[in-house]
């Protein structure tokens, strides 16, 4: 069965749940990202409120699969709570026998979405073409970090910055 995941940008864009044929799901945290824009949030609302969508959180176990592998690849600093809560809703549909796909025009949502071999789709954009695994480094001082974990240079305290390190072609998406 596949079931279709909606990210704040979904709602955004303008997705409508209440015309969709397929099962819809979104997470408590994106309905706070969207409380201060009028027409999404009325959107989310009616879905779930008429009960053609539901908002459900993910499991702790889930979540804490998802951030690891947003470490692996690099994206953990870049995600947010609520892209971080939407993948791992989405682990816990995959675990659950149903098929997600993933609405998101989120870049490091696509690409962790990728990682874990989960379906995703864009919006307004094309969506990633490769699955990037980044390597963050200190502009000044020139020291690489393996892991997204830092967000200043542990020698000289420097921002650091990040560029891909592997990359390769991606497969997930998904049309809805």
């Amino acid at each position: 069965m596949k079931v279709l995941v909606l990210d704040t940008s979904a709602f955004i864009m303008g997705l409508d749940p209440l015309g969709l044929d397929d099962e819809t799901y979104s997470v408590p945290d994106v309905a706070e990202e969207l409380r201060t824009q009028t027409g999404p949030s009325y959107r989310l609302t009616l879905s779930s409120s008429s009960g053609k969508m539901k908002i459900q959180p993910p499991t702790e176990d889930s979540l804490r699969e998802v951030l690891e592998h947003a470490k692996q690849l690099g994206d953990r600093l870049i995600l947010s709570k609520a892209d971080s809560s939407i993948l791992a809703l989405a682990v816990d549909l995959k675990k659950s026998g149903k098929t997600p796909i993933i609405v998101s025009d989120d870049y490091a949502v696509q690409n962790v979405a990728e990682g874990m071999g989960i379906g995703y789709q864009s919006l307004s954009s094309l969506g990633i073409r490769q699955k990037y695994k980044w390597t963050y480094y200190c502009p000044a001082c020139f020291k690489r970090y393996v892991t997204g974990e830092l967000q200043h240079c542990q020698v000289c305290g420097t921002a650091l910055k990040r560029k891909p390190f592997q990359k390769e072609g991606a497969r997930m998406r998904a049309r809805v």
